[in-house]
């Protein structure tokens, strides 16, 4: 059991930002961290849409380009494919197989100040039963938390209202 020691409690109150990332509502991963030169007008931009699309799309541009995490779990999902392909095995004939009965959605949230500013979501029946119920993404953490990074502290923003106006 571990327990949280006064200076571990102020070093995560002084974090003041987070992303949360659960797959039907049970935390997969949660992670605290800080932001050098943090602008505030990136919460009502245009360029806070393209970071969740970034992060969690799943068809971006006009060739269906993956996001960072579906990117991800998808070459995990090839990647037991491809240990368990056994060429000689013969599966015996089955009806074809609704991916969609159990619906299992990743929804991706970054906090600031424990409020939520961005909140997105990607259906993870696309992915492999072993992949999306044994989910580590330790190895991209450093990739989302730059991305993200960037794209908080940068010094101009499109505006959506100047969107609207054109």
């Amino acid at each position: 059991m571990t327990t949280t020691t006064p200076t571990t409690a102020k070093k995560i109150e002084e974090q003041r930002f987070e992303f949360i990332l659960t797959i039907n509502d049970h935390i997969v991963c949660q992670r605290y961290f800080n932001i050098r030169d943090y602008n505030e007008d990136v919460i009502q931009s245009l360029e806070m849409k393209e970071l969740m699309d970034t992060i969690t799309g799943m068809n971006n541009g006009s060739w269906g380009e993956l996001g960072i995490l579906p990117k991800f779990l998808k070459s995990k999902s090839v990647d037991i494919l491809w240990n368990n392909y056994n060429p000689y095995f013969i599966k015996p004939e089955e009806g074809a197989k609704n991916i969609f009965e159990k619906v299992d959605n990743f929804q991706f949230e970054i906090k600031v100040d424990k409020a939520s500013v961005a909140k997105s979501q990607f259906s993870g029946n696309f992915f492999q039963p072993k992949v999306r119920y044994a989910v580590d993404i330790r190895e991209i953490i450093p990739s989302i938390m730059a991305e993200i990074r960037h794209i908080f502290s940068q010094k101009n923003y499109t505006k959506v209202e100047a969107i609207a106006a054109l």
